[in-house]
């Protein structure tokens, strides 16, 4: 039986409506031994491992078994191995996940009217990096498989020289498709940040649906995460996040948008400004988040970084074209995002 209710977002306004899911015995019957149905109808996620586990000795199929995400092949990139190892020792407390759309969306890249040259370019949403693997669809080779980044949770607030209740965001995330393709598979963290205060949370979504909120999944400003998200199917994909600050991990798995199907053919670390009410949303004043140890993995194992030189970096630009979020590549695998302009003055340019 599906009952509907409303939906407040992070500061109490109300949102929209959506569905509420019983998830009945057949349903239930229906999933992987391995899975577990969370209260949001399509989204799943594993059974614990048991005691002493050890996911750095676990084979492939184990891994799988207990929603631990691929890792990357240690003989290949011993740094990225190391980051997924670090990542799962970690991880010493499995959160069952309470999940809670928010109507907020994280779309494709809204390119601007400005043409990319010299492998950069500039979105009125994303800025970041983005890599392409070349695949037109899904496929067992060239599609993405897997990314990872860690972060730190931004210190945010709202722009400078602006004090009312009207709520900025920015959100910090890994994802592949987006650029070049119309669904985006991907998970991270938002701020919400007004003249009453901020709210942090973790996140995923697969657009063109919208955000879901991981709302027992803490998140503050200065914390250290590490994000995976992977597929293993056009239509199935995952999500895995790790907080160092209290040794806590989450893994969801969840389905496409019915008539959605992966591509692969892009793998992106951003910084965006989403989607609300049917516009995008004004740049929190994140002041800077760095991103390290980004990489990404075709299904046929080729490796990606944003210093890839096929790779490009975007600027993000507010509603008058001017830039207000800037990524810079430190080395081959970090990334620096500063924001100004509109962020910081919001009537200046």
């Amino acid at each position: 039986m599906n009952k509907a209710t409303l939906v407040k977002g992070i500061f109490g306004a109300f949102l929209f409506a959506v569905p509420l899911v019983t998830i009945n015995a057949q349903t239930a019957t229906a999933l992987a031994p391995n899975r577990l149905a969370t209260n949001l109808a399509g989204a799943t996620t594993s059974i614990a491992p048991p005691e002493g586990f050890d996911p750095l000795q676990a084979s492939d199929s184990e891994l799988a078994t207990y929603g631990f995400p691929p890792r990357p092949d240690a003989s290949v990139e011993p740094q990225a191995y190391a980051s997924w190892s670090k990542a799962m020792t970690a991880s010493k407390t499995r959160v069952f996940p309470t999940l809670k759309p928010t109507g907020l969306f994280h779309g494709p890249k809204k390119s601007a009217s400005k043409s990319v040259t010299d492998g950069s370019g500039t979105s009125y949403n994303w800025s970041g990096l983005v890599d392409f693997s070349g695949a037109t669809s899904y496929n067992s080779t060239t599609s993405f498989y897997f990314l990872t980044a860690e972060f730190v949770v931004p210190v945010a607030r709202q722009a400078f020289g602006t004090c009312n209740s009207t709520i900025d965001y920015a959100a910090s995330w890994v994802g592949i498709d987006g650029d070049g393709s119309g669904d985006v598979l991907q998970a991270g963290t938002q701020v919400e940040a007004n003249c009453s205060g901020t709210a942090y949370y973790a996140w995923y979504e697969w657009y063109p649906f919208g955000e879901v909120a991981i709302s027992n999944f803490p998140v503050a400003p200065g914390d250290d995460l590490f994000v995976e998200v992977w597929n293993t199917s056009a239509t199935q994909g995952y999500a895995y996040l790790v907080n160092y600050n209290n040794n806590q991990s989450v893994e969801i798995g969840f389905t496409a948008p019915s008539g959605t199907k992966l591509v692969g053919n892009s793998a992106e670390w951003v910084v965006e400004r989403p989607g609300v009410n049917g516009g995008l949303a004004t740049l929190a004043n994140y002041i800077s988040d760095y991103f390290s140890d980004c990489y990404a993995y075709t299904h046929a194992g080729t490796s990606y970084v944003p210093g890839t030189a096929s790779a490009t970096s975007l600027t993000m630009l507010d509603n008058s074209g001017y830039g207000i979020s800037y990524p810079t590549l430190l080395g081959s695998t970090a990334i620096w995002f500063q924001d100004e302009n509109s962020a910081r003055f919001s009537s200046e340019p």
